[in-house]
């Protein structure tokens, strides 16, 4: 089968709209004016993951983890240097010309800073018809139509009060909101937002949560979220992949994967969570170690060096595959993926923000 212009479709199963299979991202850092040499570094170690039409997909991890790299390399802005990504079952990496254009039509991207993302020389009429501008769709009165309906399902009402204003005129909300009309005006059939709330307060970020819900109701569209907060992706996720340097440590149902965490960093990042009252200073799971050991040579698993469960003849040497766990129905990278409770009941009466 053909479709995007030609290309050849890759057997897959109608219900996946996105595919990553063993993406490999390696960045160097530029040689210093004293001759030193630049470092090499792996954001990606063959991330594999599949997005099923119409869900909301997180992807969670800790600042550096690589997770904007997915985004982008999702979107087109870099390409992998290995690896292959599959929007439909075709192959999206190297796209030129009409074929590219079509491409970006169907994917749009949300991106964290609402003050940067924004033109501050456009209108947000402007800024919002600009993508029906560039692929040449409808006259002007369509546009207007157009701009108008995606500017009331984001909560920009009456359009008219916000139409003509600049960027600097809006808050920070608001521009948020400009900035998911201009993704979903061209209708996307999948969208990335990368940490669209990082910039907001809490009573906002929720209303932000609740209009991306909205635009896959409405508009039957695919999301990936990339998020460092767990809280959040579970309030608005169906599901959730951790990543940790590069490399996807759990996948899975996000209620089970944070109600029943099955990998050492992912136990880690809930007790990093904000608890309160009595709870303070309590860890659930305790699997980071305050300090990280040394004496690695890069082979093992990425978590090893922070792991206090890791078992140093295995976990030192060899790096785990992203498999099922016995008795689940999500996956991890983990020779030891079981829960490891050690405060007890005292723990589970805490509330830990999720």
């Amino acid at each position: 089968m053909r479709g995007l212009d030609g290309l050849i479709m890759n057997k897959k199963s109608q219900d996946t709209v996105l595919e990553l299979n063993n993406i490999i991202k390696i960045y160097k850092t530029k040689t210093s004016f004293l001759g030193t040499e630049g470092k090499v570094v792996v954001a990606l170690n063959r991330v594999s993951f599949t997005i099923a039409r119409g869900e909301i997909f997180g992807l969670v991890g800790e600042s550096g983890s690589g997770k904007t790299t997915v985004g982008r390399l999702i979107v087109g802005l870099e390409s992998p240097d290995d690896g292959k990504i599959l929007l439909d079952g075709y192959n999206i990496i190297g796209l030129r010309g009409k074929t590219s254009k079509h491409f970006r039509r169907k994917v749009q991207m949300i991106f964290q800073d609402p003050y940067q993302s924004l033109n501050p020389q456009l209108s947000v009429f402007d800024t919002i018809s600009e993508p029906l501008t560039i692929h040449k769709l409808g006259n002007n009165e369509k546009k207007e139509e157009a701009v108008r309906e995606i500017m009331k399902a984001v909560g920009l009402a009456p359009p008219e009060t916000f139409m003509h204003r600049y960027p600097h005129q809006l808050s920070g909300g608001q521009r948020q909101r400009v900035a998911i009309a201009r993704a979903m005006v061209l209708r996307p059939e999948f969208v990335v937002a990368d940490e669209p709330t990082s910039m907001l307060d809490a009573s906002i970020s929720a209303q932000i949560f609740n209009i991306l819900i909205e635009m896959r109701n409405q508009f039957q569209v695919t999301l990936m979220f990339i998020t460092h907060s767990l809280a959040a992706a579970r309030y608005l996720c169906d599901r959730i992949a951790v990543i940790y340097k590069g490399n996807l440590m759990e996948l899975g149902n996000a209620d089970e994967v944070i109600d029943n965490p099955k990998h050492p960093y992912t136990q880690a990042l809930i007790d990093a969570l904000p608890k309160f009252g009595h709870c303070e200073g309590i860890k659930r799971y305790e699997t980071l170690l305050p300090k990280e050991r040394g004496g690695t040579d890069g082979r093992g698993c990425a978590f090893y060096p922070r792991c206090r469960v890791a078992d140093p003849a295995i976990c030192g040497r060899q790096q785990p595959l992203l498999k099922t766990a016995l008795g689940s129905t999500h996956s991890t990278a983990c020779f030891y993926p079981e829960p490891s409770i050690e405060n007890g009941s005292k723990s589970e009466e805490c509330f830990y923000g999720t």
